[in-house]
């Protein structure tokens, strides 16, 4: 016994002169196999030898480990195996794809995790370097920029540069000051490959082909980013190479919706680039006089792919199952080029159906992780869960500073495949994404069903926050290229002349999702016509509850919590809708949906100025189509702005019956409003006579604080004897053992 304490103190001593304790050390050592990047494929993979020998160690390659993984689960009848990976960069000349060949064994799990205190970076980015100083200039480029442009040849394993990065920080792509396309359009009729621009705003400049067009077409909530074919100065019309998602022309709200980039006319601050795709040559003018020893660009838009085999016509796949990464960097992913008019869309081409637009993801799988992971400076997606995905987790991760979305849970499009289901989203950080595709959602569940999407944060970010949704065609059409008509799996629906929501429910599987005690904050920066949550085209049964969505300021959200068309029985419950300056209302419903124990507290700051055409309709809006069925029970409306109508019934557009308050169950409601004490009882002379809100009441629901945003009730609060359930805000959002959020 003696003995064996000596040698365990020795140990402790020697662990430690290595800074690492016993435990760490022991927990480092349990694993099957290891790799950091000053390994060799060679090795066995195992760490090195007490007594330092170097003629063997870990291997060099993640490749490597997950075929030796697969080596030994074919020798053994162990199920559970786990890689432990060195801190340091891992970069990827193609994308490391697990397969059924390398499926954990039932029930068990192959775990890829960092090495205690340590950070492994997965990345495709490849180095620029052999920078000289440009001393001849381009005629077009800006007489500012001489003398301070810096050139480099594009890298020959590189086929193109859509984005270059300086270490973590995303570099600006040189772009032009913005410009607004002068003519309404026929949106029916107009071409989607063409725009027309004001006077030099485009010219014919030698590096057009290399160029691109950001614009927001026609409508406030789509954006596409286009090669250009050609340009007529004359006629001021530019020819696209791939078509828009709508036809290009003015936009409600916006005076500027079209921008060019990645062309030496427009390169004209610091910190900006230009690839010339013609010459491969990158022109840069380095904000510190000098380009930085740590530039790259990335070469993979996907960095590892978990993938299964998909019968993409048949009735089954086979997934791969048990796989966990832990603890993994995922960095310097490439952007998927374009995002058009296809008929392979996600609602209003806010993702693409199926395509590889992610630095992980998963296109088969069935309980597999991805935990305490960070997805941080890469040019598109973070995670998709594509077609079949089912029991897999999403857990405790941070996605920020991503060119798209942050994840994606996508299934098959509308038909009877329903495989995508009962996975796990929760307790994630998601911040500034989608900053080069503006319209994609931070979170997005498109086509798969009863997951469970719980305490994620998500703020700052340019479009809506989380939805739900389908919206596909509602009907056979001759136009395969609409909005996710590609999508749909016709033969698997039968014939039929009436496509209504209740029987197209049955192939809309976003349904029975539970989307629940998420914090969203400060989204819709940048476009407009969108949501803190939103639901629309979804099946029945999603239940939107006990989140807190706050502080969105920006007068072109549409509203906080929106069921947009073509969606019902969804249940908006125990919410808290705080601080949104909207031009819709704050909780919408163009259905019957149920909303029930909500607080809707000021919908804009009063101090906010408000564009005169851009007022808010109401709290709680009912519009477009029929509310039949509806509940609208023991619901908060808090309100300091006289003017504002308590609810908005309107069709505004469509040809369907008016929705009204009448057609609801309401009742047991508080209106209360600081500016006009009279604000709910007026509401209640008109509605009341209809058999609407009949034991409602218009009072002070004497919450301790909401300047503060405290929304708890006082004791003696009206809204308790109404039946109205206090929410327990420290339930909502990350949760304390988050790894990244502080």
């Amino acid at each position: 016994m003696r003995t064996t304490v000596a040698l365990v103190g020795i140990a402790l001593v020697l662990f430690a002169s290595r800074g690492e304790s016993l435990a760490q050390k022991v927990a480092n050592s349990s694993a099957d196999f290891f790799v950091a990047v000053d390994g060799r494929d060679s090795w066995s993979g195992q760490l090195p030898k007490a007594n330092g020998a170097k003629s063997d160690g870990p291997f060099a390659t993640l490749a490597k480990a997950r075929d030796a993984v697969r080596e030994q689960k074919n020798k053994s009848t162990k199920k559970d195996f786990v890689v432990k990976i060195r801190g340091g960069t891992y970069r990827l000349n193609e994308t490391l794809v697990f397969s059924l060949a390398d499926s954990a064994r039932e029930n068990g799990t192959i775990t890829y995790a960092a090495y205690e205190k340590e950070k492994p970076v997965i990345s495709s980015g490849v180095a620029i370097k052999n920078w000289r100083k440009l001393i001849e200039f381009p005629s077009h480029l800006p007489a500012v920029a001489h003398g301070k442009i810096w050139v480099a040849e594009a890298p020959l394993e590189l086929e193109r540069i859509l984005t270059l990065y300086n270490a973590d920080q995303r570099l600006p792509r040189a772009r032009g000051s913005g410009f607004s396309s002068p003519d309404s359009v026929d949106v029916r009729t107009a071409p989607r490959d063409e725009i027309k621009f004001p006077p030099d705003a485009i010219r014919n400049w030698p590096d057009l082909l290399s160029g691109e067009l950001l614009v927001i077409p026609s409508a406030d909530y789509e954006f596409s980013i286009l090669p250009f074919a050609s340009v007529d100065e004359n006629a001021g019309v530019a020819k696209l190479k791939e078509p828009a998602s709508r036809p290009i022309g003015k936009v409600k709200f916006f005076s500027t919706n079209a921008w060019v980039e990645n062309v030496l006319a427009v390169l004209d601050e610091p910190g900006e680039w230009v690839f010339n795709r013609q010459e491969r040559k990158i022109y840069y003018w380095p904000g510190n006089g000098k380009p930085g020893e740590n530039i790259v660009a990335p070469k993979l838009t996907e960095l590892i792919r978990v993938e299964g085999k998909i019968d993409y016509d048949g009735p089954r796949d086979e997934p791969v199952r048990g796989i966990i990464f832990r603890g993994l960097n995922f960095t310097h992913a490439e952007r998927y080029q374009w995002h058009g008019y296809t008929g392979w869309s996600m609602q209003h081409h806010w993702e693409m159906f199926d395509r590889p637009t992610s630095a992980l993801r998963f296109r088969g799988a069935e309980n597999c992780a991805v935990e305490a992971c960070r997805f941080t400076a890469s040019s598109g997606a973070g995670i998709r869960l594509d077609l079949y995905a089912q029991k897999n987790r999403i857990l405790n991760n941070e996605f920020s500073h991503l060119g798209g979305l942050g994840i994606l849970l996508a299934g098959y499009g509308p038909g009877t495949k329903n495989v995508n289901r009962q996975n796990v989203v929760s307790n994630n950080w998601l911040h500034h994404t989608s900053e080069i595709y503006w319209a994609s959602p931070a979170l997005m569940v498109w086509q798969s069903g009863d997951n469970h999407i719980a305490n994620n944060l998500i703020h700052n970010v340019p479009y809506t926050g989380l939805s739900v949704s389908t919206r596909a065609l509602p009907g056979r059409t001759n136009n395969v290229t609409s909005d996710g008509s590609r999508t749909v799996r016709w033969n698997e629906i039968p014939e039929k002349t009436n496509f209504s929501w209740n029987y197209l429910e049955q192939f809309l599987h976003s349904r029975n999702n539970l989307v629940e005690r998420n914090e969203i904050h400060h989204v819709m920066e940048r476009l407009g016509d969108g949501n803190s949550i939103y639901i629309s085209g979804a099946g029945g049964g999603n239940r939107i509850y006990e989140n807190y969505v706050h502080d969105t300021l920006n007068d072109h959200c549409s509203g906080p919590i929106r069921c947009d068309d073509f969606q019902e029985e969804t249940i908006i419950e125990r919410n808290i809708i705080f601080r949104h300056c909207a031009i819709g209302q704050g909780i919408t419903s163009k259905g019957k949906n149920y909303i029930l124990n909500n607080i809707v507290a000021e919908l804009h700051a009063s101090k906010l100025p408000i564009r005169p055409e851009r007022v808010t309709r109401g709290y709680i809006g009912l519009v477009v189509n029929p509310v039949i069925g509806s509940r609208i029970h023991r619901n908060i409306i808090y309100a300091r702005d006289e003017d504002f109508p308590v609810y908005t019934q309107n069709r505004i557009y469509g040809q369907g019956g008016e929705p009204r308050l009448r057609d609801c169950v309401a009742d047991y409601n508080l209106y209360f409003n600081t500016a006009d004490p009279n604000w709910g009882r007026k509401h209640f002379q008109v509605e009341q006579r209809f058999g609407v809100d009949l034991h409602s009441i218009s009072s002070d629901p004497l919450f301790v604080n909401v300047d503060k945003g405290d929304f708890r009730l006082r004791p003696n609060s009206p809204a308790l004897k109404l039946g109205f359930e206090p929410i327990d805000v420290s339930k909502i959002g990350l949760q304390r053992n988050h790894p990244f959020h502080r």
